[in-house]
């Protein structure tokens, strides 16, 4: 071989070598921190790339993980509201598909979270907003079932429950628990106050018939009409359009409520919801 050839494919080697590609990058799959990150983030699958059985399968896996961070399990400074976090649940249960719509900006606001630290609430707020978003225009919860919990004295707006328009519901609270809604105030149960009105007052519950220490109800629509009306010891309320129903003690420092305690036993006002005839 002359010394021409030779230099002539020396210099076409390297020319193939300049010009070839580096291997792509493996795409991030599952809990990855990347560099610059406090902790890890979950990336979700290429959703494309999925056949519709294993698509179906990742999708209730990508939920199951991201709830896993949402409750504080991942110990990495992150953790929601409890309910909050069942409201988002509940609306991807009923529409899976929507999880490969959220689970990529879900990952964006970690990253962002991961990256810069600070504060969780603009991911919170995003997340918040996503059960209204998915169920725009439909109703997939019917009350058709009889709910029952109990009454935390200590928070505000509680026992969500969704109702679908023209849905009837009949709201009570136990008749036989007692509490107290200030320090030294009388004992009442759910129906409240009767000495105390709060018509006019700051209260959430402050037109004519609500009552200081009162269960109260409180709709909230797709729209965001919003209506406050006392429910005590039990009143029917007809959903003016699809949205949710939750309830409360009517009162403004919550930090000063007290159950009754007999012969060693708490109450504890129990509240159900059940649809009315």
């Amino acid at each position: 071989m002359n010394l021409t050839r030779l230099v002539w494919l020396s210099a076409t080697l390297l020319s193939i070598t300049a010009c070839k590609k580096p291997p792509a990058a493996a795409p991030k799959l599952g809990w990855v921190k990347v560099e610059g990150m406090s902790h890890e983030c979950y990336y979700p699958p290429a959703w494309d790339t999925l056949g519709p059985g294993d698509r179906k399968i990742a999708r209730a896996d990508a939920l199951e993980e991201m709830m896993t961070q949402w409750t504080g399990k991942r110990a990495d400074g992150v953790e929601f509201d409890e309910q909050m976090i069942t409201d988002v649940e509940t609306s991807l249960l009923g529409q899976p598909i929507m999880v490969e719509e959220m689970s990529g900006k879900n990952t964006q606001y970690c990253e962002s979270f991961m990256t810069a630290g600070g504060s969780t609430s603009a991911w919170s707020s995003w997340l918040s907003g996503l059960p209204a978003k998915f169920n725009e225009g439909q109703c997939y919860n019917p009350l058709v079932d009889t709910y029952y919990n109990y009454l935390d004295l200590a928070r505000g707006w509680q026992n969500k429950v969704a109702v679908c328009k023209g849905d009837k519901v009949a709201v009570k609270g136990t008749e036989i628990d007692y509490y107290q809604y200030f320090k030294g105030s009388p004992w009442v149960n759910a129906a409240g106050d009767p000495a105390k009105s709060a018509s006019g007052s700051e209260l959430p519950c402050n037109i004519e018939g609500c009552l200081y220490g009162q269960l109260i109800v409180h709709f909230v629509g797709e729209s965001g009409a919003v209506v406050v009306k006392p429910a005590g010891l039990g009143v029917v309320i007809t959903a003016p359009e699809s949205g949710y129903i939750e309830v409360m003690i009517n009162d403004d420092d919550l930090t000063d409520n007290k159950y009754k305690i007999e012969s060693g036993m708490e109450h504890h006002t129990g509240i159900e919801y059940k649809p009315a005839n």
